[in-house]
């Protein structure tokens, strides 16, 4: 009777959760997969067309376009997020020793990450006017005219100009998120390796690192989901141009909704979008496992 009793109690306090998940997970999926075999402009009459939408992606260059760019915010911003995010946690993890500034400079990097992507929007949009922002006025000031440029005006420079935003802004997060791992990480095996003559980039590169696999694997999956939706800055700072040179997939499913009113469409596209996130994080899950077995 008591594991009956057990058991039902598990499964009565699951319940709630278990609703939630299918009223604001399973219930929203579902419903955008039948709606995506609709042709429906929001309002009126839906009209059946089967797999016409997901057929119309595969001849869409706008389609492959968005596509495209969301695998290039991936493979430039998730490599680049974590080596600063690393980088930054360790000299954190190294000043502590030394300054007891530690808590402000933590403070620091992760205010960014507070701010609302608007106010973070409007910030770097001035910085990066080709008039009168700051960037171009630094290099004219130090002699390097001929860096100037109009930032989020060309598609040679907007697309790295929204990355490093993006950096900007959320790199406090992973930081004090690898930091913390550092800081779980027993300083007996740190000084062992330092009696044994490792300096601190050894130090960092062989001995902690590795002690950090799992922090690492969570950091990871994290910036690629988030890399994967990613949408305000580039809808805030140049709205997909120049030329969709910045458009990635989730602002296109987003124009063809509510600009172009193409709901059944626009369902089909955030679909391929869900099945394209769930891929990558089970895959990187995956790996996880794969390396810890």
């Amino acid at each position: 009777m008591t594991r009956k009793r057990e058991r039902m109690m598990v499964i009565v306090f699951l319940i709630p959760a278990l609703v939630l998940y299918g009223l604001f997970v399973l219930y929203p999926v579902l419903n955008a997969f039948v709606t995506s075999l609709y042709n429906w402009r929001g309002i009126g009459e839906k009209t059946f067309i089967g797999l016409q939408n997901y057929q119309k992606m595969m001849h869409d260059e706008n389609f492959i376009n968005a596509f495209w760019n969301t695998g290039k915010y991936v493979l430039l911003q998730l490599p680049l997020m974590l080596i600063v995010a690393v980088v930054l946690a360790m000299l954190m993890a190294y000043s502590m020793k030394r300054t007891k500034w530690v808590a402000f400079y933590r403070s620091v990097l992760f205010f960014p990450y507070i701010l609302p992507s608007v106010a973070i929007a409007m910030l770097w949009s001035a910085a990066f006017n080709p008039i009168s922002g700051l960037l171009n006025l630094l290099l004219e000031a130090i002699g390097l005219d001929a860096l100037k440029a109009q930032w989020l005006g060309q598609a040679s420079t907007a697309f790295g100009s929204i990355v490093w935003v993006n950096i900007w802004h959320t790199v406090g997060f992973y930081t004090i998120l690898l930091f913390v791992g550092v800081l779980n990480i027993s300083q007996e095996v740190i000084e062992a390796a330092e009696m044994d003559g490792a300096n601190r980039f050894q130090t960092s590169v062989f001995v902690i690192l590795p002690m950090l696999k799992d922090v690492l694997m969570v950091a990871v999956i994290f910036i690629l989901i988030n890399t994967l939706k990613i949408f305000e800055m580039p809808q805030l700072l140049t709205a997909g141009g120049p030329n969709r040179s910045t458009e990635p997939l989730s602002l296109y499913m987003f124009q063809q909704a509510f600009s172009n009113y193409n709901f059944g469409y626009a369902s089909a596209l955030g679909v391929v979008f869900f099945i394209l996130i769930l891929a990558a994080t089970v895959l990187l899950m995956r790996l996880s496992k794969g390396e810890r077995g």
